[in-house]
């Protein structure tokens, strides 16, 4: 059904080639799961096989049910899902998400509510045809694209990463979906670094490295299994560590979509600690974490950040740093250096501070190698590091990080906790971490919390 021989690509301005001579083909009905470490090319791959690499210099060539892939053929029946699932996500209701792509497609009326239906059922969002997408989870906003995709019947699915916003019961209804569709016929190309959930479902596992075809198995390559057991974890604590840097006083708030979301909390976090606060998808973690940011208002109750009574996002500034679940929605600058310094300029920090912080927050976060190249144009992973270090980089006080894992690969998942471990030694600084997959290294918090339907919990 699909063929890539000798497939090569260059971004503009790009040195080392994202694909170098890569060669892969995949048969009707199968589903074949692409891994390999973050910045390999895989994304690169399923744009290239979407048609979307509009710039840059791609040679080679692809084949779909026989037919060359030149830059004019009709890809409709090819269905791609973002890693970034909101990249997508173009309408505010889910059913006009849904019946966006057959309604350009000039699919008749009644044809489209049945593929809406059948879509949403899908993946689980049947009940939520009039919500606000803005009021979404990002798992929910995921398992939306994903519909968006499917009521446009394509033939072949690409997924970039499907589970990396999803929790463990999302993951599961995840593979059940895709199991469903591949016995209905289905060929479906996944790229994950997540390959547990996909263990029944593929009939290969291809591993990429440096924009080739590293090797091809039947099984999961045992470089990609995740880690079994804690981890040690070096402690070094802070003089001032039981000085409270965030304290919530029976904080509540509400959506008019969706009602209570957080319900009468209570926390102290002392400074220097480092907070793991997990929860699945919609349990409230990520307005938790917007109400402490300034972002929003809460309904009712007290919050206190980095001795401020009331935060909102403009005093903040330089005191705490807030990482974005999707990283794209804090990267506006021409260069990674530019985009590090923002806040420090903002600070009217003087112009050789401002290059010593900025060589210090690259250092730190190790892309340093990136300071002149395109923010927007690096891999998932590669901003995750670069909004990290523009978030450091003014030695905030208090660091919130909202599911900080996406994109990145078991390594990379414990070389980050590595960093923010330094972040706290060196600066004192308290970090909290809000995830719905557990830590790859379980011993790395001082402490764990739960969140249960808007309440948080000890565990």
């Amino acid at each position: 059904m699909l063929q890539a021989k000798d497939l090569t690509y260059s971004y503009p301005g790009g040195g080392i080639p994202a694909l170098s001579g890569l060669s892969f083909q995949v048969s009707p009905g199968e589903c074949v799961c692409i891994t390999g470490n973050s910045g390999c090319g895989k994304t690169t791959l399923l744009m290239a096989l979407k048609g979307l690499l509009h710039q840059g210099r791609l040679a080679g060539e692809i084949r779909f049910n026989g037919t060359d892939m030149t830059a004019e053929a009709d890809r409709s029946a090819i269905g791609l899902v973002f890693q970034n699932a909101e990249s997508q996500i173009l309408c505010t209701t889910v059913y006009d998400e849904v019946a966006f792509g057959p309604e350009n497609l000039c699919v008749a009326s009644d044809e489209i509510s049945l593929r809406i239906g059948k879509s949403l059922d899908a993946v689980g969002l049947s009940r939520f045809g009039d919500r606000n997408v803005e009021r979404f989870s990002a798992g929910q906003k995921h398992r939306l694209a994903i519909a968006s995709v499917l009521s446009m019947e394509p033939r072949l699915l690409l997924l970039d990463e499907p589970t990396a916003q999803l929790d463990s019961v999302g993951k599961e209804e995840l593979a059940a979906v895709l199991g469903e569709l591949k016995s209905q016929g289905m060929t479906l190309v996944i790229v994950e670094h997540n390959l547990l959930p996909f263990l029944d479902l593929a009939d290969r596992f291809i591993v990429m490295e440096g924009g080739q075809v590293r090797e091809v198995s039947d099984s999961i390559p045992n470089d990609y299994l995740p880690p079994t057991g804690a981890f040690p974890a070096v402690r070094t604590c802070c003089a001032n560590e039981t000085t409270p840097a965030v304290i919530v006083d029976n904080l509540s708030h509400a959506y008019p979509e969706t009602g209570e979301v957080l319900k009468d909390i209570s926390l102290a976090i002392n400074r220097g600690e480092l907070v793991h606060l997990y929860g699945i998808n919609g349990s409230g973690k990520s307005t938790f974490l917007r109400c402490l940011a300034g972002i929003a208002k809460p309904d009712s109750g007290a919050v206190e950040v980095a001795g401020i009574h009331g935060p909102y996002s403009g005093r903040l500034l330089g005191k705490v740093g807030y990482l974005f679940q999707n990283p794209q929605r804090q990267l506006f600058e021409d260069t990674v250096f530019d985009e590090v310094a923002f806040a420090l300029r903002k600070m009217r920090m003087p112009k050789d501070r401002v290059q010593s912080a900025v060589s210090e927050a690259l250092g730190i976060c190790e892309a340093d190698h990136l300071a002149e190249r395109l923010p927007l144009s690096l891999s998932f992973g590669e901003q995750h590091r670069v909004t990290l270090a523009s978030v450091i980089a003014p030695r905030p006080e208090v660091l919130l990080l909202d599911e900080p894992f996406a994109g990145l690969d078991i390594r990379q998942r414990r070389r980050f906790l590595s960093i923010l471990t330094d972040i706290r030694d060196h600066f004192g600084t308290t970090v909290l971490i809000a995830s719905h997959d557990p830590l790859p290294d379980p011993a790395w918090p001082d402490r764990a919390l739960t969140m249960e339907g808007g309440a948080i919990v000890e565990k």
